[in-house]
């Protein structure tokens, strides 16, 4: 499966994923390239930007 269809899945059925959650799960190190090839597809996701500690991180998810 590739990077894409497994983000896509996740959205699918999580609803939101970030970086470190797709490091953690799937190995997905550059998940906003993924993000940016889903849009190129036609896919409709919705960047939030999040507080983060030390730097802010974006949240996706898909629009409904």
């Amino acid at each position: 499966m590739s990077q894409a269809q497994t983000v896509l899945n996740h959205l699918n059925n999580n609803r939101k994923i970030t970086s470190i959650e797709a490091i953690g799960l799937y190995g997905i190190t550059r998940l906003a390239a993924v993000v940016h090839t889903l849009k190129k597809e036609g896919v409709e996701v919705d960047t939030t930007m999040k507080d983060g500690v030390k730097a802010p991180y974006a949240e996706y998810s898909l629009v409904h």
